[in-house]
This record gives C-alpha cells, sequence and structure tokens, in this order.
C-alpha cells in the first residue's frame, strides 16, 4: 500500500450511483469524526447503504464536485456502536430486518450483539417480532458477510491483490475459495492475473508440478508468449521441447494435456508442410485461428465480388491524369495504378524513394471524381498524419476508421463502412486481429488497396498479414524497386536499400574530407563499443551537436532509436538520461518510479477506447498535478486527462524502440547498435529504424554489431497460419 493511501472507517450513507457490472460506486460516507458526509468513489461490490466499512485510498480534488475520497480497498467491519450496530442491521443487508426490530435486539443484546448472532443465534428468538422466518433471515445474510469476510482474507492470505480479490470476488462470490483451492489455475481467466501468479498460488496450495491443470494452463501460457513474440500459431513438437524445459512439467503429462486441449477445443490445428517439404503440426489459440480463418474468407469475398465502379480505357484515363498534374509516371507507377484500376484487392510495396507515396497521390486524384466515397487509413495516429501530410488528403487511423469504442469496433459485418475505396498506409503494421477486425468491415464491392514495405520489421502484434498475403500468389502484387534521382542523391536511401539487400551501409559520409567544411551529410556512423560512452556520445548529439549544425530542435524533431527496452543503451535508461537534460526543471510527479515532467514527450502504451488513444500514440504533458497525481498530454487531436493507475499507460518517449517507431518519420534520428542488442541485431530492425530518418541518421556503435544485423535476415521468421489458410480456400493462385 502507498504511504499516500489513508484509511476511513465508517458507514456507507447513501449510494449515489452504482454499475453492477464492475462494482463501481460513488457514495456519501459517515465517520465517526466527520462534520458532514464524505463523496466516496471506487469499486465496492455488494455492498448496500449503511454497512460499515473499512476504506482505503486517496484523496483526490474534483474539478466540479470538489474534494473526494478514492477508494483502492475495502472490507466490511461490524460497527462498535448501539447506533451503529441498529444501522447496520435494519440495513438491506438484512433483508426482513426493520429498525424498530433492529433496536430490539440491540437493546437486548447490545454491544454483545453480534457475539450473540454468531455464537449463541437460538438467543435471537427471545426478541420480540424475530420469528423463524426472520431469524433464518438474518443468519443467511449474516453468514454471507462472514463469507465475503472470509474469501477477502484467504485470497490475500494467497499473495493476491486487493485490486484482483474483487475481480475474482466479482466473478466467483462465495465459492472462490473452493474453486482456487480445486484449481488455482482458473484464475488466469481473470484480466491481469497471468499464469506466472497463478502458478505462485498454487505452489503455496502445495500443487504438484505435474498436475493435470498446470500441465493444461503451462501450454496456454507457453503458446501466449509465442503471440508476444508475433507467432499466431507454433509448431507442436516446438512447443512441448519448450514447456518442458521453461517449466519443468513431464514430457508425458504435456502430451495428454495437448490432446485433451484439442479435443476441448482450447487450440486448434493444422498440418503443413514447411519450407523443406515436411510436414509439421501448428497449433494455435481460438481466436488467432479464427481470425486467420476470416481474413482469408474475406479477401476472398472480396476479390470474387463485382466492383461498384468499373473502369474502361485505362491508358486514356491515366495520360489524362498525368497531364493534369504534370507527372510522367516510370513502368512499374504506370502498372502500379492500372492494377488499381482493374482488380478488386492490390498490393503495391517499396522501399524508400520508390515513390508509393507519389503512387497514392495520383490513384486518390484519379479516382476522386468517379468515387466520391473514398478512406485513406493508416494503423497509427502518427502513420495517418504523415500520409495526410504527404497526400493532402485527410487519412484516419484505422480505430477510428472502424469506429472504436470501450465494447469493441462499431463497424463490423452487420454495420460495415460506407467507402467504396479504402486505400491502406503502412500495412506492414497491422497484425492478424487488427487486419480481421478491419476486413470483416469492408464491403464486398468496395476495392482494397493495400500499401507498406514488406522489408520492415512485422507488425509489433501477431501475425505476418502483409507479407502472408504477397506469398500467396492471390492479390496482384506491384514492386516498386527505381530509386528517383532526389532520393538517389540521399545516404539514407542509398543506405537503406543496401542493408534492404544484405550488404553494409556505406559509411563514406562519416570520414569524408570536403571542400566546403560546412556541407552537412544525412547519414553518419560514429563508433564506440563502450555502452556508457555511447550514451554519453547520443546526449551530446542530441542536445547540442544536432540542435546547432542543422538547426533541429532537441524535443520535436530528433528522436532516438533503439533496439531494447532495457540495458545501458535501452529505451528506458536513455529516457531518464534524455530528460535530465532536455527537461530537467519543469514541475512533474513521480509514478512507478518515473518522474513525468510539463513538457515531456510522452507515447501512450495500450489502447483506451475510452479515451480513444492508441497504442503508440505520440504526445507531449502539458499539465501536471502532484498532489492529485493528474496529468494532461496533449496529443495530435486531443487533451487526455490521466490519473493514477491511468499513468501506466504512459511512458517517456524521448527514446523509443524501433518497433515503436514504425510508421513514423522524423526529421533525425539516433541508433544505438551494439552486441549487447545481441539478440534483436536483425536486418529488418537495422533498415526500420534507418528509414525512419527525413533529414538525418546517425548509428552508433561498432562495425561488427551492424555487420551483424545485416546478416541476420533469417531469425525473424513467424509461424503464422494465414497462408494455410489462404491456400485451402483457393486451390490454386489466381495471379
Amino acid at each position: 500500500m502507498s504511504e499516500d493511501f489513508v484509511s476511513l472507517v465508517g458507514t456507507l450513507e447513501k449510494i449515489l450511483y452504482t454499475n453492477p457490472e464492475n462494482g463501481f460506486l460513488i457514495g456519501t460516507f459517515i465517520t465517526e469524526n466527520s462534520i458532514r458526509p464524505i463523496t466516496v468513489k471506487g469499486i465496492v461490490f455488494n455492498t448496500h447503504e449503511h454497512e460499515s466499512l473499512l476504506l482505503k485510498g486517496s484523496w483526490e480534488n474534483h474539478k466540479t464536485y470538489g474534494r473526494q475520497f478514492s477508494i483502492r480497498e475495502f472490507m466490511p467491519v461490524e460497527p462498535t456502536s448501539e447506533e451503529g450496530i441498529i444501522r447496520y442491521l435494519s440495513s438491506e443487508v438484512f433483508k426482513g430486518i426493520g429498525k424498530i426490530t433492529a433496536e430490539r435486539i440491540v437493546k437486548k443484546f447490545g454491544k454483545d450483539t453480534f457475539k450473540i448472532i454468531d455464537s449463541s443465534p437460538k438467543l435471537l428468538s427471545k426478541v420480540k417480532g424475530v420469528g423463524r422466518k426472520q431469524q433464518k433471515s438474518l443468519l443467511d445474510a449474516w453468514d454471507a458477510q462472514r463469507g465475503l469476510r472470509d474469501v477477502m482474507t484467504f485470497l490475500r492470505g494467497v499473495g493476491i491483490s486487493h485490486a484482483y480479490a474483487q475481480r475474482i470476488f466479482v466473478k466467483n462470490g462465495l465459492n472462490s475459495i473452493p474453486l482456487i483451492k480445486a484449481n488455482p489455475y482458473q484464475l488466469t481467466d481473470i484480466p491481469g492475473i497471468g499464469f506466472l501468479t497463478a502458478d505462485g498460488i498454487a505452489r503455496n496450495l502445495g500443487f504438484d508440478n505435474n498436475s493435470p491443470h498446470r500441465a493444461h494452463a503451462g501450454l496456454l501460457y507457453m503458446l501466449e508468449q509465442q503471440a508476444l513474440n508475433g507467432h499466431t500459431c507454433f509448431p507442436r513438437r516446438d512447443l512441448l521441447e519448450k514447456t518442458v524445459q521453461d517449466l519443468n512439467i513431464d514430457s508425458s503429462m504435456l502430451e495428454s494435456s495437448i490432446r485433451q486441449l484439442l479435443e476441448d477445443r482450447l487450440l486448434n490445428s493444422d498440418k503443413i508442410e514447411d519450407a523443406s517439404g515436411n510436414e509439421q503440426e501448428l497449433v494455435s489459440r481460438p481466436r488467432f485461428y479464427k481470425a486467420e480463418r476470416r481474413v482469408a474468407e474475406n479477401i476472398f469475398r472480396i476479390l470474387n465480388s463485382e466492383a461498384y465502379t468499373v473502369y474502361e480505357g485505362e491508358s486514356y484515363l491515366i495520360e489524362e491524369q498525368e497531364l493534369k498534374v504534370g507527372l510522367k509516371l516510370d513502368p512499374a507507377q504506370r502498372e502500379a495504378v492500372e492494377a488499381a484500376l482493374q482488380h478488386k484487392v492490390l498490393i503495391i510495396t517499396g522501399g524508400p524513394g520508390t515513390g508509393k507515396t507519389t503512387i497514392v497521390r495520383f490513384i486518390l486524384g484519379l479516382m476522386r471524381t468517379r468515387i466520391p466515397a473514398i478512406a485513406l487509413a493508416a494503423p497509427t495516429g502518427r502513420a495517418a498524419k504523415r500520409i495526410t501530410e504527404t497526400t493532402g488528403a485527410a487519412a484516419s487511423t484505422i480505430h477510428r476508421l472502424l469506429e472504436a469504442s470501450n465494447i469493441g469496433f462499431k463497424r463490423d459485418r452487420e454495420n460495415p463502412l460506407e467507402q467504396e475505396l479504402l486505400i491502406l498506409d503502412e500495412t506492414s503494421m497491422i497484425d492478424t486481429l487488427l487486419m480481421d477486425s478491419l476486413l470483416e468491415a469492408v464491403p464486398s464491392a468496395s476495392r482494397l488497396i493495400l500499401v507498406g514495405d514488406v522489408d520492415q520489421l512485422p507488425s509489433v502484434g501477431a501475425g505476418a498479414v502483409l507479407s502472408d498475403l504477397i506469398e500467396s500468389g492471390l492479390i496482384p502484387v506491384v514492386r516498386l524497386d527505381h530509386i528517383f534521382r532526389q532520393a538517389a542523391d540521399s545516404f539514407i536511401t542509398v543506405n537503406a536499400h543496401k542493408v534492404r539487400r544484405g550488404e553494409m551501409p556505406d559509411f563514406s559520409s562519416s570520414n569524408r574530407q570536403t571542400e566546403d567544411d560546412n556541407q552537412l551529410l544525412d547519414f553518419y556512423f560514429i563508433k564506440e563499443s563502450n555502452p556508457e560512452k555511447i550514451v554519453e556520445k547520443i546526449l551530446l548529439m542530441s542536445t547540442e551537436r544536432i540542435p546547432q549544425r542543422f538547426e533541429l530542435d532537441p524535443m520535436m524533431d530528433i528522436q532516438v532509436l533503439t533496439p531494447m527496452h532495457r540495458g545501458v543503451t535501452g529505451a528506458i535508461n536513455l529516457n531518464r538520461k534524455l530528460q535530465d537534460v532536455i527537461n530537467p526543471d519543469a514541475k512533474g510527479l513521480e509514478h512507478l518510479e518515473q518522474w513525468f515532467r510539463i513538457g515531456d514527450k510522452v507515447m501512450q502504451q495500450q489502447n483506451d477506447y475510452e479515451k480513444l488513444v492508441f497504442n503508440g500514440d505520440l504526445g507531449r504533458i502539458v499539465n501536471c498535478d502532484p498532489k492529485t497525481k493528474e496529468l494532461h498530454v496533449k496529443f495530435d487531436q486531443q487533451i487526455v486527462h490521466y490519473q493514477g493507475k491511468d499513468i501506466d499507460q504512459l511512458s517517456l518517449a524521448y527514446a523509443i524502440t524501433v518497433h515503436k517507431s514504425q510508421g513514423s518519420e522524423y526529421s533525425a534520428v539516433i541508433v544505438p547498435l551494439t552486441t549487447h542488442h545481441y539478440m534483436m541485431l536483425q536486418r529488418n530492425l537495422l533498415y526500420t529504424a534507418i528509414t525512419r530518418g527525413k533529414q538525418l541518421v546517425v548509428l552508433i556503435g561498432t562495425d561488427s554489431a551492424i555487420k551483424k544485423a545485416v546478416e541476420n535476415e533469417g531469425s525473424t521468421r513467424r509461424f503464422t497460419g494465414l497462408l494455410h489458410q489462404l491456400s485451402e480456400l483457393g486451390a490454386a493462385p489466381l495471379f
């Protein structure tokens, strides 16, 4: 419990609002020392007016409603005064016992009333008005309240926090104790309680390592861990081996468990041929299996439906548009535009400087007069903003396009999108579950154009949708590979394409002697192997060298991209160091060992459908109140309020991982690369990092680390089932 939290003991006088689904309550509370009722709010389930409670929490100041007490923990308690006992017995907790009967009970037994109810309940029959019916009702309610206290005490005793104990009680009620004792791994069904927590509770309760319940839960947990690594499915043999190794469960028990999980349809299984032609069995969780199945079905549904608009005379239309915008398309670009006019679904892929944005702008201009309803969307707010700036057409995030809410997406198969053309940018960032939701909402007669760089890092979430769709051969693909003259003069573009081809970047610009000492190049490599010195160089580059030479703002224009979260050159440590030099003195507050200050650059770390901010959104802190632990963050389109636990959703963003940078461009990027990042040194990671820079890219590290990244192509392979689903639905490629 935080030192800032305080305890209140008193009576819940009145319930002003309650949500029976989650237990959230607003009410007035009276303590012995209260001059007036206190407004309280928080999760307090299974409670009634006039009930005595112990509340733990903190004081907050609400702009409209004034001072309030925010409840973090609660526990029913027995009132100690005779007046309190009367109020308690006459409350809704004890139905059928009114105030008069309660007064009679207390008059007879006084402050020993609860002892009598507990140990000598038959004595209640001596009180006038307490017949068998009233006595049974009172004792049943008393047992329920005692049961609640017992459940909460048991849950806290086995190491479950109060917040999770509340969730468990809401779901299982008075059955919580026997259910947990029978199978503590059931707790993993409660949001926020993972396998490791349940496993610790199981050990406290004496469960064996090889119990069937542990084997079942362990397999599901290990498969979820693979989903965090990007896999929507995983080879059965490898899953069993990893589970034996990591969780120390007997292999025969795991074989039995996986058969049972498949039989119970808690897992799905498909046998497919691997790249070598050998058959292997892949297992997956149902949500990924069903999502990939729907993605495949929806691709075929759209491909095989008539379009709203049919184009004829493509050459004339294209030439007319070329004259209109003053642009002569090269052969690959023309192929892309022709394909967009001819086909229902199209993929356009290419690296930096190959004209993807030019093609999108051209297609928009060509089709806008004939298709009034066009949607341009991207996976993140930053990517949507960038495509808006480069094309001049309004773009939205996929979440906003689908009208995300706290209960899901409002747009779906029953309530589809209304656009006749949907163009998706940065498609490589779209994971399986998001693509599933999106395609469910695309009308059959609509056209779909997927634009992206397939050589970048795959999506943060599980899946490899773009590369799987390309590999399937079912959708026409246009690859743009010509680097245009302006881009060809850029070392950023040249080196990005070198890395993509598996070649070392050209570092000659870093050591080049020029006649004009003031000439600014766009790509530099600084050799350094010592992590602490790399950090020093990053701070120097971010705050002095780059701002002075390139006239860039350290806060707004320069972004540090790192392969990992942890370590000396990881995002966590770099953020602390950069904050201390870029924004050291602003007003702030501490949350979970991290300081947030007014002016700080921050990133949203998870989707919040109530606040309408999404994973990867960047913002600036514009207001802070340390007393009430409140932050206000300005994102592109709104100012969002965070308080207390909500701040968990934020992290500093002076340095972010390369994965989190997808879909964004920055004036300057600084990228540390050392052998300490060994596990993350991959070609598509380096390629993605380099392609984030518009004016300047600075790599700081060692030749060996960069060489390792360039050569490491195969370790990022993801196990997915989409290709198999597509091949099952279509016996032969259509294109």
